[in-house]
């Protein structure tokens, strides 16, 4: 499960909150970081701001990932600059990728998350409706048909967004959960994984009710809830293909 920092006020990151409440129903996600400059579009802090709340994150065994730019998707030197700006601020290599806006080319964007050295991305998903875009849900390692060749990278692909439920199909809290729990039952069926994108800016009110249902309903299924990073590990060490 996934959470992204996006906003520059204290009170709207909730990073202690998060691992607080994930650590009750024996849970761990990842945390997608901005990493930008001022004159980037969507710039709103300055990732040295919040080191220590970054590295107290990795500290407590979540991970910290990119949240690459609103451009970044289609442009390999500047993932690699903001790769590397928030390895410096958090002075441990990242491995995970997702992009702003779920900004997406296939196959560049998995070609340039390569060459950049990330291990795995998670962008690959509808924004404006839930379920399985590749038609599975399970990860994959994309194929780049123009070069008849697999790309060295696991994509975890993107089911269940909270902007899109709320936001995007307009959902109450009974529909949304409605259709949350029909998506968890199916992934459960087939054995898969199901990647969630819950927004620090999200964990308030209703929206985070939702979330707590999340939690417990796989919790209550002994559901393994980690970060993308252990999941690549696990995927790794069997030697999937």
């Amino acid at each position: 499960m996934f959470s992204k920092s996006n906003r520059k006020q204290l009170p709207y990151w909730y990073f202690r909150q998060i691992i607080d409440l994930e650590e009750k129903y024996n849970a761990k996600s990842s945390f997608f970081i901005l990493s930008l400059d001022k004159i980037d579009l969507d710039f709103n802090f300055k990732v040295e701001e919040i080191a220590e709340e970054l590295k107290d994150i990795i500290k407590k065994g979540w991970e910290v990932a990119l949240h690459g730019g609103h451009n970044a998707y289609n442009n390999l030197e500047e993932i690699k600059k903001q790769k590397k700006r928030l390895e410096d601020v958090i002075e441990k290599d990242i491995i995970g990728y997702r992009n702003h806006f779920l900004r997406f080319k296939v196959p560049i964007t998995w070609k340039f998350l390569t060459k950049a050295g990330f291990k795995y991305d998670s962008t690959f998903g509808f924004a404006d409706c839930v379920g399985f875009r590749n038609g599975m849900c399970h990860p994959f390692k994309p194929y780049n048909l123009n070069e008849n060749k697999v790309i060295d990278i696991l994509e975890l692909p993107l089911v269940i967004m909270d902007s899109t439920l709320i936001d995007y199909m307009k959902l109450d809290n009974f529909n949304a959960w409605e259709l949350i729990k029909n998506l968890i039952d199916t992934v459960e069926k087939y054995n898969g994984v199901l990647t969630v994108l819950w927004h620090n800016t999200y964990m308030v009110y209703d929206k985070l009710v939702l979330y707590k249902k999340i939690l417990d309903y796989c919790n209550k299924k002994n559901a393994w809830m980690t970060s993308g990073e252990d999941i690549w590990s696990w995927w790794n060490s069997n030697k999937f293909v």
